[in-house]
């Protein structure tokens, strides 16, 4: 005997018809009645007798229906206290910047899952300066950033995307196999703003003031939509890498700039001394690292 065939049990029982027990249980009818004919086979005795109406219970039915009740309410009872003993389940909130593959995302959330299972996990979606202040506030327990984290933090660099430019398909350099910085003189060139990227202004601007190069660089705030905000703009080449080229830019192309070094770093970073189960949620991002 089974705990689900008395559950059936009582669903026809509560019911007094198979059609309607089966529509609440989402079983189809043909299974319930197998499952009741195998009940009846295990007592040796009919539990229920068909009628114009539906069904009814017979005597030997009506003996097992306060009994089936009383092991079930015990089977319920015996899983709320092992659940009891279980261990607390604690919140972790990972910051999120935009523009993270969705796909790493959701196979993090599966690993973690797996390997931290008393951990109940929290995106939350914040560029890389809001993370930090999130994290010092206590309101985020391990950020994802694009800068590099303070010192008085762990932290550790899970991957960096080489830089590039990306140019519109009729742009005299379009044709071109290599670009080099001196190539921007003049070119309106749509970049990261500050908040996003903080030391990309700062490298980008001392670089082309060494070349002595005027670019016309755009400093925006934009994630998804690099079409959208370079036309918005009238920008002749969009600073990006070439993953963001490749899904935002498809029929732009793509080039490094030649003897410039320039990278989108991707940090993890969370308190030196915090919960454990924080730490092994750290070691499971840190273990998806590329």
């Amino acid at each position: 005997m089974e705990f689900r065939q008395l559950r059936y049990f009582l669903a026809i029982a509560d019911q007094g018809s198979f059609n309607k027990a089966a529509t609440q249980l989402l079983v189809s009818q043909p299974s319930l009645t197998r499952q009741m004919s195998a009940l009846e086979r295990q007592l040796g005795q009919p539990l229920f007798e068909r009628t114009p109406r539906g069904v009814t219970l017979t005597s030997a039915g009506s003996a097992l229906l306060g009994h089936a009740r009383q092991l079930l309410a015990l089977e319920r009872s015996t899983r709320e206290v092992i659940a009891s003993t279980a261990p607390p389940r604690e919140i972790v909130v990972i910051g999120v910047p935009p523009g993270v593959p969705e796909d790493w995302l959701v196979s993090l959330a599966e690993r973690i899952q797996r390997e931290v299972p008393r951990c109940d996990l929290n995106y939350r979606e914040a560029g890389s300066t809001e993370q930090l202040l999130l994290l010092r506030q206590g309101r985020v327990d391990i950020g994802i950033v694009h800068q590099v984290p303070p010192s008085e933090c762990f932290s550790k660099l899970l991957w960096q995307e080489p830089l590039g430019v990306a140019v519109r398909p009729r742009h005299p350099l379009a044709g071109n196999e290599g670009w080099r910085l001196a190539d921007l003189d003049g070119v309106r060139v749509l970049v990261h703003s500050r908040e996003q990227v903080p030391t990309q202004q700062d490298s980008l601007i001392a670089a082309a003031s060494a070349a002595d190069v005027r670019p016309q660089w755009i400093f925006q705030h934009f994630v998804a939509h690099a079409r959208a905000c370079a036309e918005a703009v009238r920008a002749d080449a969009v600073l990006v890498g070439r993953h963001t080229a490749s899904q935002q830019l498809p029929d732009w192309p793509w080039r490094p700039l030649a003897g410039l070094t320039l990278a989108m770093t991707t940090w993890l970073v969370r308190p030196v001394n915090t919960r454990t189960v924080v730490q092994n949620v750290a070691d499971s991002v840190l273990a998806m690292a590329p």
